[in-house]
């Protein structure tokens, strides 16, 4: 399984945002991005990952690391 932080830090850089943008557009705690950082949390509700994922426009499968990213039409 891939790295959840790094995985969300990818995805910011692809879309050109920061984790604070990503925090406040989707309602989510900055604290538990720099939990996830800082190794201090591993993983996230299945709530949570769906909305990241769905932020982004991936699958939370991807999200986690568990599948290839797909590209939408």
């Amino acid at each position: 399984m891939g790295n959840l932080y790094e995985n969300i830090a990818t995805l910011c850089n692809e879309k050109g945002i920061k984790g604070a943008t990503l925090c406040t557009e989707t309602g989510i705690s900055k604290g538990l991005l720099t939990d996830l950082k800082m190794g201090r949390r591993t993983g996230v509700s299945a709530v949570t990952a769906q909305k990241i994922a769905s932020y982004f426009g991936v699958s939370v499968g991807y999200l986690l690391g568990e599948e290839e990213k797909e590209k939408k039409p």
